[in-house]
C-alpha cells in the first residue's frame, strides 16, 4: 500500500520544490552546527584533526560530510528519483548552506556523488585539480586530496585500528596488503616496525604511500612497496620464504580491475586467511576489517585462527551512528 501511495502522491511544482530543498538545507544546518559543537571539544581533547561531522542523520538528507582541517569533504549517494546532474546540484545547495553558516572559505567545500561502482572505479580519478595538503593525525602527517578522488586518501574511520596496529608493530615485521595510501604503514613504520610491505594493485595509491612514509621521514630500503594482486603476491611471498608478525588485511568489498583476478570479499576472504597462514609465524596477528554491508566470517577459520571482533572498539565516537566498518584480530595457532 506504502508504495502505491507513493506512486500516485502528486509531483511538486517547481516552487514547492525549491522551497522543500531550503527546508531540507535549514535542517542539516542546524543539526551539523549541533555536532559541531559537541565534536570539536571532543576532537580537541582526544587531538583529532579530521573528523565525520554528520552522517546521514536527518533522512531526508542522506549526506555525509568530514571536517578534514577546515576544509568539508561531503559525499552524496546518487537518488533513484534524481538524475546525477540533479542529486549533485541538490547536494551541492546542501553543502553550500554548510559552508556558509561554519564560515568556511569559498573553494574549500567539496562534493562527490558516489553512484553504484564496479572493480576499481571507487579509485578511479573523476577530477585533476591536484589540490593535495597535509594534515595531521597522531602526530603524523598525511597526503590528502579532496577534490581529485571519490576517496580522500584517509579513511578516518579507522584511526583507532591505526592506532591499535601502531601499538602491536615494534620489532614486527608488518604487512600491509590492499594497502591503499598506505596510512597503516606508516604508523607501523613510526611505532619502530622491524619492516614493512605494503602491497597494492594501482600504481597512483603506492606512490602516494611512498609521499606519505617520506612526509614523515620514514622512506628506507627495508620499508618496502609492491605493486600486485595480492593473491598473486602471497603466493611468491610463499615460495620466497617470506614471514610476517604482523598483518592488515582491509580488502575492498568487490574488485573487477584490469589485469587482476576478480575478488568478492564474502567469498574470498578465506583463500586470503589461508594463504597468510604460510607466511606467518604461530602467534602472528591479523588485522582483518572489510566494510560489506552484509559480511559473515567463514566459520572454517577458527580451526586455524584465535578470532575477537574488535569493531566496537575500532569504531570511533563521530562514526558511532551508523557502523563504518567491521575488525577482527585474528591469532594464528
Amino acid at each position: 500500500m506504502r508504495a502505491r501511495a507513493q506512486r500516485e502522491r502528486p509531483e511538486l511544482s517547481a516552487e514547492e520544490r525549491a522551497a522543500q530543498v531550503e527546508a531540507q538545507a535549514e535542517m542539516l544546518v542546524n543539526r551539523v552546527r549541533k555536532n559541531r559543537k559537541h565534536r570539536k571539544k571532543w576532537a580537541k581533547r582526544e587531538g583529532v584533526s579530521c573528523y565525520r561531522l554528520y552522517d546521514r542523520d536527518i533522512p531526508e538528507v542522506p549526506m555525509s560530510i568530514d571536517d578534514y582541517e577546515g576544509r568539508l569533504y561531503a559525499s552524496l549517494a546518487s537518488q533513484r528519483e534524481l538524475s546525477d546532474e540533479e542529486a549533485d546540484a541538490l547536494g551541492a545547495r546542501w553543502l553550500e548552506a554548510v559552508r556558509v553558516a561554519l564560515e568556511v572559505p569559498e573553494g574549500h567545500a567539496y562534493l562527490k556523488l558516489r553512484k553504484r561502482q564496479k572493480g576499481s572505479a571507487q579509485y578511479s580519478r573523476v577530477d585533476r585539480a591536484e589540490e593535495r595538503f597535509e594534515v595531521n593525525e597522531a602526530g603524523l602527517r598525511f597526503w590528502v586530496n579532496l577534490s581529485d578522488y571519490l576517496d580522500t586518501g584517509l579513511f578516518l574511520d579507522h584511526r583507532l585500528t591505526r592506532e591499535m596496529v601502531a601499538n602491536e608493530a615494534k620489532g614486527k615485521r608488518f604487512l600491509n596488503l590492499f594497502a591503499y595510501t598506505g596510512s597503516f604503514t606508516v604508523y607501523a613504520a613510526a611505532a619502530g616496525a622491524l619492516s614493512t610491505t605494503t602491497v597494492d594493485s594501482t600504481p597512483t595509491y603506492l606512490r602516494w604511500a611512498a609521499d606519505n612514509l617520506a612526509l614523515n621521514e620514514l622512506s628506507a630500503p627495508h620499508h618496502e612497496l609492491v605493486r600486485s594482486d595480492v593473491g598473486l603476491y602471497l603466493d611468491k611471498a610463499r615460495g620466497e620464504g617470506a614471514q610476517f608478525d604482523l598483518v592488515v588485511l582491509d580488502p575492498p568489498t568487490f574488485s573487477n580491475s584490469k589485469g587482476a583476478p576478480t575478488f568478492d570479499v564474502r567469498r574470498h576472504h578465506a583463500q586470503l586467511f589461508e594463504q597468510l597462514c604460510r607466511v606467518m609465524p604461530r602467534g602472528g596477528v591479523l588485522y582483518f576489517s572489510n566494510n560489506a554491508r552484509t559480511f559473515k566470517l567463514d566459520d572454517g577459520l577458527k580451526r586455524r585462527w584465535l578470532i575477537e571482533e574488535l569493531t566496537d572498539k575500532t569504531t570511533p565516537l563521530d562514526f558511532s551512528q551508523r557502523r563504518a566498518h567491521r575488525c577482527w584480530r585474528c591469532v594464528l595457532k
